[in-house]
């Protein structure tokens, strides 16, 4: 089946090619047959006589001619090009502004979903941050027990602790994959979305990094990592502080 299919494609290939062998043929023959015809009417209207010594000037003049066609169609074609290049630009750029619109819609729905809100305020206001030379494996403990602690209750079996710091990891997670694969996260997107992410993670940052030496899993929430150290990182880079969670306000 595939070799027939093959010779098919061959005989079809070689049946265009000689196809355009011909009508080359043709054309060039034709051409030729008109030019020589009208050679007769030049040679009267320049020396009131059919004087073939002037066929070689008729041929320049035609040559001309011709360069000069061919010169206005290669800039016809040259500037259709270009003005379609500049079409597929543009359209290229609106389908990428929409797509940034649509990821910056779904992650602003996330960031401020009620959960999420109430989640991350549970993090900023029953997690410290880790001090420079305070011992990881000391704070880790302190903070593993906040985090399972269910003073407030449990829902669905999972202390609030845990299941603050699973919703916030899962979207931080999402958010990472989108901007590492999807996004191109821009000035004004890192503007917006590096407050409420940077001061989360300094303080959950170090807790999951050890998490993951624990378990011995390399790839536990790497995405998540990934946006919020670039979150810290932009704005270490632009001067800006650390900004700190402060109870009773919005």
């Amino acid at each position: 089946m595939k070799t027939n299919q093959l010779s098919n494609n061959n005989w079809k290939t070689f049946g265009k090619f000689f196809l355009s062998i011909v009508i080359a043929f043709m054309f060039g023959s034709l051409s030729y047959i008109v030019i020589m015809g009208a050679f007769p009417n030049f040679s009267l209207r320049y020396s009131g006589e059919e004087n073939w010594n002037l066929l070689e000037g008729y041929a320049s003049v035609i040559s001309l001619a011709l360069l000069l066609g061919g010169l206005a169609f290669a800039f016809v074609e040259y500037t259709e090009k270009e003005n379609a290049k500049q079409h597929e630009k543009l359209v290229e750029e609106r389908e990428k502004v929409k797509l940034s619109y649509d990821i910056y819609k779904a992650i602003f729905e996330k960031l401020t979903a009620p959960e999420q809100e109430a989640a991350r305020r549970w993090i900023l206001s029953n997690i410290s941050i880790k001090k420079d030379g305070e011992e990881l494996a000391a704070w880790y403990e302190q903070t593993h027990a906040r985090i399972l602690l269910s003073e407030n209750g449990v829902e669905g079996g999972i202390p609030e602790g845990q299941r603050s710091v699973k919703l916030t990891l899962n979207c931080f997670d999402y958010i990472g994959f989108i901007a590492n694969h999807y996004w191109d996260v821009e000035e004004d997107s890192l503007d917006w979305i590096s407050p409420p992410i940077a001061k989360v993670w300094r303080r959950i940052g170090p807790y999951i990094k050890h998490v993951r030496t624990l378990r011995g899993s390399k790839d536990y929430y790497v995405s998540a990592e990934y946006i919020g150290n670039l979150c810290i990182k932009w704005r270490q880079d632009k001067g800006l502080p650390d900004e700190e969670y402060v109870e009773k306000t919005p």
